[in-house]
């Protein structure tokens, strides 16, 4: 198996992985076929945005950084328009296994939902206080996407 076909793997393993944990759903469920999450907006033929954000971090930082940013994204569900978040872990990812890539997906109710979270900017970064003492050339930017179809299955 080629690196890029490992890397695919990967991602998709730790995909399954966040979804079940968004859905309250173990790993093991998941992987059996278990039942997974159902994203919907609390109207009817409101579009549900994905907000997706991702970090690379030194693999000697990455265990502490995983703890934080864990810490930090457990208030999504507080803030008004949340409907949920995942986060993924990629040791070794495309540029070696000197680096662990994180990505963070936060799913909203609307565009003014994000709003009220990041600012006027949307497809601006909300970097976190600490940020700069674990991230390797930091992204400035996010991307919210319309979540057209929501239909995982292992």
């Amino acid at each position: 198996m080629d690196m890029n076909a490992r890397s695919l793997n990967r991602r998709c393993a730790a995909l399954l992985l966040g979804l079940s944990a968004l859905a309250g759903t173990s790993s093991a469920q998941a992987q059996a076929g278990g039942p997974m999450p159902s994203l919907t907006a609390t109207k009817p033929h409101q579009t549900v945005i994905a907000r997706v954000w991702h970090g690379k971090t030194p693999k000697a930082k990455a265990d502490e950084y995983q703890q934080y940013l864990g810490d930090a994204i457990k208030k999504f569900p507080t803030i008004k328009g949340n409907l949920g978040y995942q986060m993924m872990r990629l040791d070794g990812g495309p540029d070696g296994g000197e680096y662990v890539e994180f990505q963070v997906v936060s799913y909203w109710e609307s565009l003014d939902a994000i709003k009220n979270y990041a600012g006027d900017n949307i497809a601006r970064t909300r970097d976190l206080p600490r940020d700069k003492d674990f991230l390797v050339n930091m992204e400035p930017y996010v991307r919210n996407y319309q979540l057209l179809v929501n239909a995982i299955q292992p």
